[in-house]
Formats: C-alpha cells, sequence, structure tokens
C-alpha cells in the first residue's frame, strides 16, 4: 500500500528595521542624517536601503528639507550597506556623504525644488560611490 509523507519546512524569516548610524555637520546651518533600513518584500526577501536625510536650520531649528533614498539592488551595495549595521560607517564613507553626496542635495534645500532625472542620476551614483568608499 502505497504511503505519502509530508514535510513542512519554515519559511524565509524576514525582519524589518531602520536604525540611524550616523549624524554629520557638514557646514553651519545644515546637518545630515545617514539611516539603513531593511524592508521586506511580500517574498520575505530582505530590501536594503540607505536614506540620506538633509536638514536645515530655520528659524533656530533643524527642519528637513530634503530625503535622499537609495534602494540597493547590486550584490555588493547590499552588503555594503548591511556592513554599516555592523560596524558603522568607515572614514571614507563619512568623507565621501560630506564631500560629494551633500555638495550635490544641499541646492535641492537651499532652493525647494526637485531633482530632474539628470541631477537624480547623479546623486544615487555619488550615494553608490560613497556606500563602497
Amino acid at each position: 500500500m502505497p504511503s505519502t509523507t509530508t514535510i513542512t519546512t519554515g519559511g524565509k524569516k524576514c525582519t524589518p528595521f531602520l536604525i540611524r548610524v550616523m549624524v554629520f555637520s557638514p557646514e553651519s546651518g545644515y546637518k545630515f542624517t545617514i539611516e539603513i533600513q531593511k524592508a521586506c518584500s511580500s517574498q520575505n526577501e530582505p530590501i536594503w536601503k540607505l536614506l540620506f536625510d538633509l536638514y536645515k536650520k530655520i528659524d533656530g531649528d533643524f527642519q528637513e528639507v530634503v530625503s535622499v533614498e537609495f534602494v540597493a539592488g547590486d550584490p555588493n551595495d547590499i552588503d555594503k550597506i548591511a556592513a554599516i549595521t555592523d560596524e558603522g560607517m568607515k572614514r571614507p564613507q563619512v568623507r565621501a556623504f560630506r564631500d560629494n553626496v551633500f555638495p550635490l542635495v544641499k541646492p535641492f534645500g537651499d532652493s525647494g525644488s526637485k531633482p530632474n532625472a539628470d541631477e537624480k542620476k547623479k546623486i544615487d551614483k555619488a550615494v553608490k560611490t560613497a556606500i563602497n568608499a
């Protein structure tokens, strides 16, 4: 007589989180934060993001003026972003965000305008380079 055995295996587990890893003041009247976010897809696959938020001092208080979200798709970018949650940001990464990302984002904080497609590509490339610094 034939028999059937059913084996149930555990599904993938993805635990989302958001962690602020750095607050930096590149010049008077400005600061930016770097946050790492791990989100989960509907299939419980991790989605790694780096959030760069620029704040400007307005009437004595810092107010967010620009937010940049970088979603890692490349395996190397994913590894680098995930490593920040364990190791913090390395000095070359901090310098790259200060020297390369901040100057690209600041004009949008000053003007209140939004970047066009080419400007978004430049910002995205600068964030990717900073992550891999």
